[in-house]
């Protein structure tokens, strides 16, 4: 057999693996069961914490808003101080204002109001007398009892709102005196049915069999179904299947809560066998690791033997490999053996495959430092190193050319890194094959994963060489977009005659490359092709940036054309990937300064998802118009959250109210932003917190700027005196309306008055 060595030691190891793993592992699960059952436990014991935290809040919640209601809502009020004067109307209100009351309650609730002095009972239902009502036995216990006991809810009791109904709804009960302190005049009582809070303890637990269970005071559950299941499988829970003793009580209710462990049986069941597995475990190492040592030294044999030979061998015809493996022969034979195939494989091509290496990368090395003007050596010693690295020298003129993958992205995830060196080369012997019929000399090498760097070496001082360069690499690209699945650019950099001008040459040439997100993909950018850049580099278009980034938050309905214009201005004034890539980054800050006055979600959705995203845009697009459709898909699948989110905002119509009520109202002197709180009934300083919010401006400063544009438009469109036109605009004191006029507008109205008039008559 081919390969029966091969299977023998693979069956003979085989059985050792299968026993000792499995008996160590039987040995672990047993060993792991109490520490898994008690982090079960503790676990367990944390949720039932969490849960007690949630319905205590819940509850405590429910309390307040009772008693803040019992103090703030004058329609309760009139029912204990007003009874016996009210009407039918008034009853109909109440009930209603109980209605509302009830549905912003947590969980599913009843609530009735009890008037000692009139003995009416009123709840969402009705009106009726003491006597008639359903649930007029807790009422007067309570009543008579007193509220101030120490549990503030009741255990689950039987409650029904009319008398004649048959069956009974479980609640718990807060029952609360009206007033809460001094002379009690009839009481407030909310009911919360008990099968809305086993809900919501399910929910919370996300077990529709219950893991948290609830029990009152005397421990009984609140779950009536746990709680027949619980009793019908009462035999399992004697044998440790069911653990809940232990219990978490709340401070606030009285109530436990405890997790049910009839779930972890499978685990239950490995506890049933004894420590002494252990040992068994111990054992059978001990008996895999003699049988291992017993099975390798049978198999070791047939290596001995082969490591016999090669020493004997390489004894006669190789004296170094002697040397170096008679220490290896001793400690490690497969080692040996190894060495001396390696040696017998590599020294017959070991030096004419160094000499092929080193050749190609002396000759990438050399180019980079020519080109990147690095090199220390002279003109002579130059050429001579080009005849050591076999690169002719015919240098009457030299010229640079970079060509570039346009999308390499998208190249590099489409080939494998074998198919990639495959065009590459492709690419590169196309290049020699035209600059040949075109009787060009040229060196070339991949410099950058995409990028190729060529240098033309001329005869001719004429301008005919330089027309050849240029033909030559728009025949490649022309060639590559015909016959291949992708394009390329190419930047060509100035002639020169000199030795060390071709590092400027290179850099020019590399420049002009930088302009193709201008040009677009495929494009040949020559030296007259790229237009000088505008002074400041990108810092004439922050003001741009921030506009588009504003406009964008505010939802005006502008960005598009401001991003318009934008690229209107890129495309005018030239701009390089850098310039881009900067462009982005300054965009990114600006729309991360503005969206983190939005309200949530959309900051954290800008950093989690959109940040990088934009940040990234840069390097993606390869010209200016797949640029700006990036960004603005990017901005049109963002702009719904941010619409959403604006819209989800409860104080967006009333902010909206307040803006319209200073433009209605801007010219009273006695405006402020404390008048105009009173007005609406809000707190001052958060009327400006959300004024904020709403508009990205503060509330003075909105303000300021309706006066004063009003006061811009009555000065261009009347003849007005200032001082008229400040007491129009809201100003008493006319001094205040200069100052302010000159820091908005940079001159005093009346200067402003004038210089419009004048540049009107031109």
């Amino acid at each position: 057999m081919k390969m029966s060595w091969y299977y023998r030691i693979l069956l003979s190891y085989a059985p050792i693996f299968f026993v000792v793993i499995s008996v160590l592992i039987f040995t672990f699960s047993t060993i792991l069961n109490n520490s898994a059952q008690n982090q079960i436990e503790l676990t367990n014991q944390a949720i039932a914490m969490k849960v007690m935290q949630s319905v205590d809040t819940n509850l405590r919640a429910a309390e307040r808003m009772v008693v803040k209601e019992m103090y703030t809502n004058e329609k309760l009020s009139a029912f204990f101080l007003d009874g016996d004067t009210q009407t039918v109307s008034d009853y109909f209100t109440i009930a209603r204002k109980l209605d509302d009351f009830s549905s912003i309650l947590p969980f599913a609730n009843s609530i009735y109001i009890y008037n000692e002095k009139s003995g009416k009972v009123l709840s969402r239902s009705g009106l009726s007398t003491l006597e008639q009502f359903g649930d007029s036995g807790f009422l007067r216990h309570a009543y008579e009892a007193g509220a101030g006991t120490a549990q503030v809810w009741t255990d689950p009791r039987g409650f029904k709102e009319f008398a004649h109904e048959e069956g009974e709804e479980r609640v718990i009960t807060l029952f609360k005196y009206y007033p809460f302190s001094g002379e009690k005049q009839g009481a407030v009582v909310v009911n919360i049915r008990v099968s809305a809070l086993v809900s919501f303890i399910k929910d919370l637990t996300r077990y529709d069999a219950g893991l948290i269970q609830l029990y009152s005071t005397d421990q009984e559950p609140f779950d009536r179904n746990y709680a027949a299941s619980r009793r019908a499988g009462s035999a399992a829970a004697s044998v440790g299947v069911m653990k809940d003793n232990h219990r978490t009580i709340s401070d606030y209710t009285g109530w436990s809560y405890a997790a049910d462990m009839r779930h972890n049986k499978q685990m239950s069941m490995l506890s049933l066998f004894h420590d002494s597995w252990i040992l068994v475990g111990l054992l059978t190492v001990a008996a895999g690791i003699l049988w291992f040592t017993y099975v390798t030294h049978r198999n070791y044999k047939p290596i001995q033997a082969i490591a016999g030979r090669i020493d004997a061998y390489t004894k006669r015809r190789s004296g170094e490999l002697v040397r170096q493996g008679r220490s290896a022969f001793r400690s490690n034979e497969l080692k040996y053996i190894e060495a001396a195939i390696d040696d017998l494989l590599e020294r017959s091509s070991e030096y004419e495959q160094r000499y092929k290496d080193d050749l190609v990368l002396r000759k990438k090395q050399r180019l980079t430092e020519w080109l990147e003007g690095r090199t220390e050596l002279s003109e002579l010693q130059w050429k001579q190193e080009m005849l050591k690295l076999q690169v002719p020298v015919h240098d009457r003129r030299l010229a640079t050319a970079v060509m570039e993958f346009d999308r390499y992205n998208r190249f590099t995830s489409r080939y494998n890194p074998r198919d990639q060196y495959l065009l590459k080369f492709v690419v590169g012997n196309v290049l020699q094959e035209i600059a040949q019929s075109e009787g060009i000399v040229l060196w070339q090498e991949w410099l950058e994963p995409q990028r190729m760097a060529v240098v033309f070496f001329m005869n001719e001082l004429d301008g005919d060489e330089g027309d050849k360069v240029q033909g030559a690499m728009r025949r490649l690209q022309a060639w590559v977009a015909a016959n291949l699945e992708f394009t390329v650019s190419v930047g060509i950099g100035p002639d020169t005659e000199a030795y060390d001008g071709v590092a400027q040459s290179y850099k020019e040439a590399k420049r002009h490359l930088g302009s193709k997100p201008v040009f677009g993909l495929n494009c040949f950018i020559g030296k007259g092709e790229v237009r000088p850049k505008e002074e400041g580099g990108i810092f004439p278009y922050v003001p741009s940036l921030t506009m588009l980034a504003k406009s964008f938050r505010l939802q005006d309905g502008q960005w598009q054309a401001h991003l318009h214009r934008l690229l209107q201005g890129l495309q005018t004034g030239g701009c390089s990937q850098a310039d881009l890539q900067h462009l982005m980054d300054c965009l990114q800050y600006q729309f991360h300064k503005e969206l983190q006055e939005s309200r949530e979600p959309i900051p954290s959705l800008w950093k989690e998802e959109y940040a990088h995203q934009l940040g990234g845009l840069a390097e993606a697009a390869e010209s200016l118009d797949d640029w700006h459709d990036r960004l603005c898909s990017l901005l049109v699948s963002l702009e719904p959250h941010l619409q959403a989110a604006r819209e989800s905002g409860s104080h967006q119509v009333l902010m909206l109210r307040v803006k319209q009520y200073l433009e209605m109202y801007y010219a009273d002197p006695e405006l402020s932003l404390n008048k105009i709180s009173e007005h609406f009934d809000m707190n001052s300083r958060y009327l400006s917190k959300l004024f904020k919010e709403q508009f990205g401006e503060k509330f003075i400063d909105f303000m300021l700027k309706v006066r004063l544009e009003k006061a811009k438009e009555l000065l261009l469109e009347t003849d007005l005196p200032a001082q008229v036109i400040a007491e129009r605009v809201g100003y008493v004191h006319v001094i205040s309306f200069h100052r302010a006029f000159k820091n908005m507008f940079g001159c005093p109205p009346g200067d402003y008055r004038r210089r419009m008039e004048a540049a009107s008559d031109r």
